[in-house]
């Protein structure tokens, strides 16, 4: 079944076409298209939130969502999309809460978004919140608990027409609950490129089987090309 999967698939990168959904009027990009389109939105958003983190810590930040993995959601009536989850989370040696809203919100406006400040709870509980919206990113969360000494930013860039399966198969060459999760990156840091394909075999191993980041992380150089897009 999944060699005939695979087939029609190649297929369809092949005649490199876009489907318009004449029911509501929306352009669904397939194959090829779909690959360049995903991989575009990834590459713009995913690069604006590295600007971001880096900003507040030019150091290693844990990833607890890597950002590549095509989502399902419904980007119109009767338009199947996908979306994706981008989480980075810190806990550093020293907090200055003051100096991380400063530095978000100019990585922000430096993105082309517009930031806001909200503060929630008190004590132990205040949780400052810088969120912005615009860009590439579409949304933008960094969020400061410093009863905890936890940073975390996180971006949600939207639903975008087109099939979340068929990105999925593309962006990692299979079926993406076979260890998929293995292949993302621990952390990211100073050095990090975006990458926007994983295949099965060939793949260095980032985390442990129990999940946990592996240290050091491997030094990737040159990643894997994708048989899809220009």
């Amino acid at each position: 079944m999944r060699g005939v999967l695979r087939r029609v698939l190649m297929v369809a990168l092949a005649a490199g076409t876009v489907v318009t959904m004449t029911g509501c009027g929306a352009t669904v990009p397939t194959g090829d298209a779909l690959y360049r389109d995903g991989e575009e939105r990834y590459t713009a958003y995913s690069t604006a939130m590295h600007d971001v983190i880096m900003a507040i810590h030019e150091g290693d930040w844990t990833v607890e969502s890597y950002g590549a993995s095509p989502i399902a959601c419904s980007a119109d009536v009767g338009v199947s999309g996908y979306a994706f989850s981008w989480v980075r989370t810190l806990e550093p040696e020293q907090l200055d809460v003051d100096a991380v809203v400063a530095d978000a919100s100019s990585a922000f406006e430096a993105a082309g978004m517009v930031p806001e400040t909200s503060v929630l709870g008190d004590g132990e509980r205040r949780e400052v919140n810088v969120i912005a919206t615009g860009g590439s990113v579409g949304r933008g969360v960094v969020t400061v608990r410093p009863g905890r000494g936890t940073i975390e930013v996180s971006a949600a860039p939207g639903c975008f027409p087109g099939d979340a399966g068929d990105l999925s198969d593309m962006v990692f060459d299979g079926l993406v609950y076979t260890g998929a999760s293995q292949r993302f990156p621990g952390f990211e840091g100073p050095t990090w490129q975006p990458r926007f394909y994983f295949p099965e075999e060939g793949s260095p191993v980032y985390r442990n089987e129990d999940g946990t980041p592996i240290q050091p992380q491997p030094d990737d150089t040159e990643f894997p090309v994708a048989p899809y897009g220009d």
